[in-house]
């Protein structure tokens, strides 16, 4: 058994803040306020500001220069009136400073982000204790399902002329040009054009834009339905789409509300693809079409494997989203729909989808963010818990080889491309995405994998659905102001139809007979 120190010996500095005064803890009163969200309730003693302002007016004492009064010399009644001000300032802020961070660590909280909490309106009483509180969002609780033998299906796709086809004419869209014509506007081609925005506060002038007709965007709001306004229109025409402003969009006074917004059209330009021929072939390096399509197909084989692992990890996904259940903070979800675009755009960027479909892809997404959002940030948090689980993390250097992928895809620079996604806030999605597809291979590792035969057809049929699916969410956002008009027309409709097909159907029975 070790010897006790002698009492000699201690450090008389040990000694020195043994002896000392020990100040009273601050007060902590934690209560819910909503979902994972809590108001906390500091009342910090006045024991605590006294220390703290003895401290500073300590410091200041040493280095004041007060006229008539050497440095450190002058009386602090002195100090007091001319520094008082900015003493209380920095007391209030210095106590203020370590009670949060105090308060969190006494309520065992696992918060969110930073505290909701207004510094300025504050204020350090002359006398007596301090109060005030700030509400906090929470990390949701939850346990993990069972990790082990996920039942999962491996597609074994082939590689046919249909695959083949698909990837060349992608490449001939990311080598399309455009030329001004006196036509009307058809899917694909460009638009010069000058455009209102109307609603309730709003009237906001947008002159020289450059619009596709296809979805697109104005001043941030997604336009599903803009190659549907702007098809058949020509120079001199006027195109109006009205919208509703979603949840998640920059400016808050535009939040909710329903807009107009009207296009005034100068200009189109007509899209013109290249050929599919020698010429073409031979600008990607190759003498003939067969040539080329046979490379096309040597490359697809690769995309295949990766089509297949991604497959297989959304079966994970969605396993872990079915088998684990709990709530989001209340505004979570609207305030993290643009992490959720970033996510989305990282994603296509590394599977190489051109830029004009990656455009065309986030306004889709936008549109209808508010109603994947929850699922999505759900999934977020559940991925992260699998990380720390299975103990993995993604390195510096496993996110530059990921970003110089990314760039040597899309001929760009690694450094641009990396400065790109800094920029615009996406870098750390980069991050994300490979500390999830690390966590969701480990469990493929441990899954229960059966292999099943698929047509390309089936895949290509099934990403088609899922795109339709997502333009048919956005489109009910945008009216889901009228739900139960629009679904007494749908209702009706599928009722006259069903009793047509029947009397045509006994019509027929009738004269076979």
């Amino acid at each position: 058994m070790p010897e006790e120190p002698n009492a000699e010996s201690v450090d008389p500095i040990e000694t020195q803040d043994e002896n000392e005064p020990q100040l009273p803890e601050i007060g902590v009163d934690v209560c819910d306020v909503g979902k994972l969200k809590k108001k906390i309730t500091v009342t910090i003693p006045r024991q605590r500001i006294d220390e703290k302002t003895n401290e500073m007016f300590g410091e200041l004492s040493n280095s004041a220069q007060i006229p008539g009064f050497r440095v450190g010399r002058a009386p602090r009644r002195l100090i007091e009136k001319r520094f008082g001000k900015e003493i209380n300032d920095d007391v209030r802020n210095a106590v203020l400073g370590e009670s949060i961070g105090q308060a969190i660590e006494q309520a065992e909280l696992n918060t969110l982000g930073e505290p909701d909490i207004d510094l300025e309106a504050i204020e350090l009483p002359e006398t007596g204790d301090m109060s005030f509180d700030f509400e906090v969002e929470v990390k949701p609780e939850f346990d993990l399902p069972k990790l082990e033998g996920i039942k999962i299906e491996k597609q074994l796709l082939e590689i046919d002329d249909s695959r083949v086809d698909q990837m060349l004419e992608t490449w001939r869209q990311g080598q399309a040009r455009y030329e001004v014509a006196e036509k009307a506007a058809d899917p694909g081609d460009m638009v010069t054009a000058g455009a209102t925005i109307t609603g309730e506060g709003i009237e906001e002038n947008r002159p020289g834009l450059q619009l596709r007709v296809a979805a697109g965007q104005i001043e941030g709001i997604p336009l599903v339905e803009l190659a549907d306004a702007l098809t058949g229109k020509k120079a001199g025409d006027t195109a109006e789409v009205t919208v509703t402003v979603p949840k998640a969009h920059p400016n808050e006074d535009w939040r909710n509300k329903e807009v107009k917004i009207s296009i005034e059209i100068s200009q189109v330009s007509q899209r013109i693809l290249p050929e599919l021929d020698a010429e073409f072939a031979l600008h990607h390096g190759y003498d003939t079409v067969e040539e080329l399509r046979e490379q096309v197909r040597r490359s697809l084989v690769s995309r295949v494997d990766a089509d297949v692992q991604r497959g297989m990890r959304d079966q994970i996904s969605q396993y872990l989203l079915d088998n684990t259940k709990f709530d989001l903070p209340d505004d979570m979800v609207t305030r993290h729909t643009g992490s959720i675009v970033q996510r989305r755009y990282v994603d296509l960027l590394y599977r190489g989808v051109p830029r004009e479909q990656i455009d065309e892809n986030m306004t889709e997404l936008q549109a209808a963010a508010s109603q994947q959002a929850e699922r999505e940030m759900q999934l977020l948090f559940i991925m992260d818990k699998v990380a720390k689980d299975q103990e993995l993390e993604a390195t510096p250097e496993e996110v530059n080889s990921r970003i110089a992928e990314m760039a040597r895809t899309h001929n760009r620079r690694p450094e641009r491309l990396r400065q790109e996604l800094a920029s615009n806030g996406t870098l750390g999605q980069v991050h994300q995405a490979i500390l999830e597809e690390k966590a969701l291979d480990r469990l493929l590792e441990k899954a229960e994998i059966t292999e099943v035969k698929a047509e390309a057809a089936k895949s290509e049929e099934k990403a088609e659905k899922k795109a339709k699916k997502t333009k048919e969410a956005a489109k009910t956002a945008k009216k889901s102001d009228k739900p139960a008009k629009s679904a007494k027309k749908t209702t009706k409709k599928t009722t006259e139809k069903k009793a047509s097909k029947k009397t045509a159907k006994n019509k027929s029975s009738k004269k076979s007979e």
